[in-house]
C-alpha cells in the first residue's frame, strides 16, 4: 500500500465505518475513470490542493510525500479547480491593468491611458479611479502650470485624494450646476488650490443660462473675466464625461426639458465641460453652446493635455465620442468601460 493510501485509509476507517455509508455520501458527479470520485480519491484531491495552495509545496515534493507520480498531482490540481474544491479570487481592486491600458490608448488614439481594475458600487469605482487620477496628477504636474477643472462626482473623488501638488495655478473651467455641493466646480478648485498653494480662479456663475445675451453679460463680470482669460493658458484640464445613451449625467438633470429633448433629437450622446457632442464627435448645437458660461469647444480642444476621468461600461459610447471630438488626450477609467469600448470598436 502506498503512503498516500495508508494515510487515507486510516482517516476513512474512522470516518466511514461501512461501504454502504460511503456509497450514500458519494457526490452525484459522474465518475470519469475507475476509482475516481470515491471518498478516498476526494480526500486525496483535497490533500494535494492543501499542500500545493496553502503550504506552497512544489508538485515534485507533494508526489514524493504521498507516494504518487507528479503527473497525478498535476491532474488532481486541475480537477480541484474544475470541481470547485479550489477557487481562486484575485483582489485587484484599484490596481492598474497595463495591457488593457495600452490597447485602449491605441484604439482611441490617446497620448496616455490608465485602466484600473475596479469593482463594487459606482461610488467604489469612482474612489478607485479618483485615487489613480490623483496619483497621476501629483506625479506629472510641474511648478508654474495652469490646471483647469470642471465638475462631477469622479472629479470630487480625484481632488479629495490629492495628497500634494506642485505650485500650480488652478482655474475653474465651467460655471456651476445645482446638485451636490461637494461636486461643485467651485469646491473642487478650492480643494485643489489648497494642495497646490497657488492662485485660484473660480467662476461664480451658473453653467447654463436662458439665452446667449445673459451668458455674454455674465462673462463681462470682472471676476469671471479673470478666469476666462486664463483658458488659453491652461496646460492640463481634468474633466468628467457624461453619457446620454444611456443617461448617466448630471447635465440632463439641470437642463430644461425642452433643451434635453432638442439635444436628444439632434443626436447627443455625451457631454464634457458643458459641451454637448454627437456620436461622431461633432457639436450637437453651436447656438446652444453660446448659452453656457464655460470653456468653449475650441479652447478645450487647444489645451495640450485633457485628462478625462470616467468609469462604467454605460459610458463607453460617450468616451468614444469625446475621443473623436478631440476633447481628451488622456483617460483614467475602469476595466468595464475599457472592455466595452474595445468590443464596440472591434464590432465596427
Amino acid at each position: 500500500m502506498s503512503s498516500a493510501s495508508s494515510i487515507l485509509s486510516g482517516c476513512l476507517q474512522r470516518s466511514y465505518p461501512s461501504r454502504s455509508h460511503m456509497q450514500e455520501q458519494r457526490p452525484l458527479r459522474a465518475q470519469t475513470s475507475a476509482g475516481e470520485n470515491t471518498v478516498a480519491d476526494r480526500a486525496l484531491l483535497g490533500m494535494v490542493a492543501r499542500l500545493y495552495y496553502l503550504e506552497d509545496l512544489p508538485r515534485v515534493d507533494i508526489a514524493e510525500r504521498l507516494g504518487i507520480s507528479r503527473f497525478k498531482v498535476a491532474r488532481l490540481l486541475t480537477r480541484a479547480r474544475e470541481e470547485g474544491v479550489v477557487t481562486i479570487a484575485v483582489h485587484d481592486h484599484g490596481l492598474p491593468d497595463p495591457l488593457l491600458s495600452e490597447e485602449l490608448r491605441a484604439a482611441l488614439d490617446l497620448r496616455e491611458c490608465h485602466v484600473v481594475r475596479s469593482h463594487g458600487t459606482r461610488d467604489n469605482v469612482r474612489q478607485q479611479l479618483g485615487a489613480t487620477a490623483a496619483e497621476v496628477l501629483s506625479a506629472t504636474l510641474s511648478d508654474g502650470e495652469v490646471l483647469g477643472l470642471t465638475w462631477g462626482r469622479s472629479l470630487t473623488a480625484t481632488t479629495s485624494q490629492l495628497s500634494a501638488l506642485p505650485r500650480v495655478t488652478v482655474v475653474q473651467l465651467t460655471g456651476f450646476v445645482s446638485g451636490e455641493m461637494g461636486a461643485s466646480p467651485v469646491e473642487l478648485v478650492r480643494e485643489a488650490s489648497q494642495r497646490a498653494g497657488g492662485a485660484v480662479y473660480p467662476i461664480f456663475s451658473p453653467l447654463f443660462v436662458k439665452d446667449a445675451e445673459t451668458a455674454d453679460n455674465l462673462k463681462q463680470h470682472p471676476d469671471i473675466q479673470k478666469a476666462l482669460r486664463l483658458f488659453p493658458q491652461v496646460t492640463t484640464a481634468v474633466v468628467s464625461v457624461g453619457s446620454w445613451n444611456p443617461p448617466v449625467t448630471q447635465v440632463r438633470e439641470v437642463l430644461a426639458p425642452d433643451d434635453v429633448a432638442h439635444a436628444t433629437a439632434r443626436g447627443c450622446v455625451a457631454d464634457v465641460a458643458g459641451i454637448l457632442v454627437r456620436e461622431d464627435g461633432s457639436l450637437v448645437d453651436p447656438e446652444f453652446q453660446r448659452r453656457t458660461v464655460s470653456i468653449s469647444h475650441e479652447e478645450l480642444h487647444a489645451v495640450p493635455r485633457v485628462m478625462a476621468v470616467a468609469g462604467g461600461e454605460e459610458k463607453a459610447e460617450a468616451i468614444r465620442a469625446i475621443a473623436k471630438a478631440g476633447l481628451m488626450t488622456s483617460l483614467v477609467t475602469d476595466h468595464a468601460l475599457a472592455e466595452a469600448a474595445l468590443a464596440a470598436i472591434r464590432d465596427e
